[in-house]
């Protein structure tokens, strides 16, 4: 009698550890769920201002402050650990310098460590356009972490658009781009 007993009491301590540890897994889906939910409200809208921040340039020198100087900015975020974001690299190299002659100030945001965005970005010449930001500023800039994205600074420093890089405002982005080129090589 004592063993059914024990044995009794040893199955309902199994099925309540069971239930907590279903409760609890069930507990952590919602907070998470709620978390990617309240990230995904502080987005910068669209046409609101982007506050300025600061970064390290990956290529060394001084901090750069980004926003605030009257110069649109093409901010652009991609990680090491995305090969979505490795395929757009030569897409992002070619269409760098073509940003810049257009006036467009072009920056790689991060905060990875620069050891690891070295070698991501070792076969390009990207690493003079990339910033390593602080945390604080990074989920400010890309609250949902995405990548391969990007956002759109105008000159007057509001976000013009946001999305993910290969989207239609990107495509529009790059023809114009391609533009600027066709225009600079006819007038050579």
């Amino acid at each position: 009698m004592d063993g059914d007993v024990l044995a009794l009491i040893l199955l309902l301590l199994a099925l309540s550890v069971a239930l907590n540890l279903t409760l609890s897994l069930r507990l952590s889906k919602v907070v998470n769920s709620l978390s990617t939910a309240a990230r995904a409200a502080s987005m910068l809208p669209v046409g609101e201002p982007v506050p300025a921040f600061t970064g390290k340039p990956l290529a060394g020198g001084a901090p750069v402050a980004v926003g605030g100087d009257g110069q649109p900015a093409v901010l652009l975020f991609l990680s090491s650990a995305c090969p979505k974001c490795r395929q757009k690299l030569p897409e992002i190299e070619r269409l760098a310098p073509l940003a810049r002659d257009a006036g467009l100030a072009i920056w790689l945001v991060s905060l990875e460590p620069a050891w690891r965005l070295r070698r991501f970005l070792q076969a390009t010449s990207l690493a003079g356009s990339t910033l390593r930001v602080a945390a604080a500023d990074y989920e400010m800039l890309n609250p949902v972490m995405s990548s391969p994205s990007y956002l759109f600074v105008s000159q007057a420093g509001t976000l013009d658009a946001r999305g993910m890089i290969g989207d239609d405002d990107w495509r529009s982005f790059s023809g114009q781009m391609d533009e600027v080129r066709i225009a600079s090589e006819a007038s050579a």
